[in-house]
């Protein structure tokens, strides 16, 4: 007999929709089979005119534990995530002490393990050129490396140690070392040339400017390298054409290079930094409306393949204290990943079976650990989320569950189609009518294997050849 089973529902995964049962049993999907097709189980979830689809799997999220508890927490976030339907974080090496040492990784994964109520896993830094370290950090279950191309700020040296490389030769020896392991390393593409070049301009606002050329030229250095070394790499946060195209000019020529949006690119542009000001400020920064419209060009023909949260909290009081370069860079977006592509996917501006693969399946592919997440199949882990596609919901941020959450005020009032109604974690029952049940037992996720090439994600039309 099944544990549950999920009935008259219509799942959503892996590129496709259909109608469908979902039978679970000891935290696995066991079964999925035409509707009426299951056995008997001793629980049962009636999702008649709900879609089922597999737990998000947020590939670039940052926590910052243990430094900021006021800013956020593996207990806070985890609980935010699970009422927006993520399943899986991935815990970017940002803190103090930064995730770059082994010792530094054990300490977070225990903390991990202690307090979140989903499951996680954890980046390592990438700013080394040791190649015993970075073995120990992947025997650590490293999910992949985190290299930033530019220096750290300097009032905040101490979180980035071990995480950036600014100069071009640098860069090389870093993503070679860390590439040996076979791991896919995760690039903030920024160039710190350009970003030096570009601070004695002004933007349009008066502030030092970073144009989309500090983003792109990177961006291309980093294909480049990638392309030369033969290592799957992935840029986080693409925010423009230029940038974007230059990764497409790498996927042709069949480079395994992998790039991320993030809903405040998507859903932002620069027109909003003179209404909320700091509480906007990102690295890199928003661009205006026509690079927002690439990349969501980008993203239904394929070469943009995964949409991750970035959520990046400091609190509203931080935010409004500094001044705009002073600010902190980042606005808290975990609880617009799930609802964001939803809404893509219902109000037709994605398929929703795409909207749905690039928060799901694909990051999980990327990052070895499909199919054990990312997709509602035989065998898979039972993260799942139940979504109302017919309600509409206008957001709050005064409601978000982020400890930082009210500093995403630039998402207020925004009307958004589809609602989620239920979050499993490997079966167990996460959220449900509105609240967070649970407070912790959320397990560390290491790769099952090695990351699938960017190439089995792509159209044929997009891929080389």
């Amino acid at each position: 007999m099944l544990d549950l089973r999920i009935v008259g529902g219509t799942v959503v995964s892996d590129g496709r929709s259909r109608p469908a049962d979902v039978g679970l049993d000891g935290g696995l999907i066991v079964e999925v089979a035409p509707q009426g097709g299951l056995g008997p189980a001793r629980r049962e979830i009636d999702a008649s005119g709900l879609l089922v689809i597999p737990g998000a799997v947020d590939a670039h999220f940052h926590c910052r534990a243990p430094s900021h508890p006021e800013r956020a927490t593996f207990g806070s976030e985890s609980r935010a995530a699970a009422s927006s339907g993520v399943t899986t974080l991935f815990e970017m090496p940002i803190s103090n002490p930064p995730c770059s040492t082994p010792e530094a990784f054990e300490l977070r994964r225990e903390l991990g393990e202690a307090e979140s109520l989903i499951d996680f896993a954890l980046y390592s830094g990438a700013g080394f050129s040791d190649p015993a370290r970075a073995e120990a950090m992947a025997e650590c279950g490293a999910i992949g490396f985190k290299l930033f191309t530019h220096h750290p700020p300097p009032e905040r040296v101490d979180e980035f140690e071990g995480l950036c490389a600014g100069a071009p030769e640098e860069i090389f020896d870093c993503l070679r070392t860390v590439g040996a392991t076979g791991l896919r390393s995760a690039v903030h593409a920024e160039s710190q040339q350009f970003i030096e070049r570009f601070r004695q301009d002004k933007d349009r606002f008066g502030h030092p400017a970073r144009p989309p050329l500090v983003e792109a030229a990177a961006v291309s250095l980093v294909a480049t390298i990638a392309r030369d070394l033969g290592i799957p790499t992935h840029i986080v946060h693409i925010t423009s054409r230029l940038a974007m195209e230059e990764v497409q000019a790498a996927q042709m020529l069949g480079v395994d290079l992998s790039a991320e949006s993030c809903p405040h690119y998507l859903l932002l542009d620069e027109s909003a930094i003179a209404e909320f000001g700091n509480f906007v400020k990102v690295g890199p920064p928003l661009r205006p409306a026509a690079d927002a419209a690439y990349l969501w060009e980008a993203l239904v023909e394929g070469s943009l393949s995964v949409v991750a949260s970035d959520h990046a909290p400091f609190t509203p009081e931080e935010k409004a204290a500094a001044g705009f370069a002073e600010a902190g860079q980042g606005i808290p977006s975990l609880e617009m990943l799930v609802p964001a592509m939803l809404d893509a996917g219902l109000s037709g501006r994605l398929p929703l079976a795409r909207a749905v693969e690039v928060m799901t399946a694909n990051p999980a592919k990327l990052y070895g650990i499909y199919p054990r997440k990312g997709t509602v199949s035989a065998g898979s882990e039972a993260d799942l989320v139940l979504v109302d596609p017919e309600a509409t919901r206008t957001v709050r941020s005064s409601e978000f569950l982020a400890r930082s959450g009210g500093s995403g005020r630039a998402y207020d009032g925004m009307k958004l189609k589809g609602k989620v109604v239920t979050t499993l974690s490997r079966g167990r029952t996460v959220f449900d009518a509105g609240r967070v049940t649970g407070e912790c037992g959320g397990r560390f996720v290491r790769p099952d294997g090695p990351p699938s090439p960017v190439e089995t994600l792509l159209p044929d039309h997009a891929a080389k050849g």
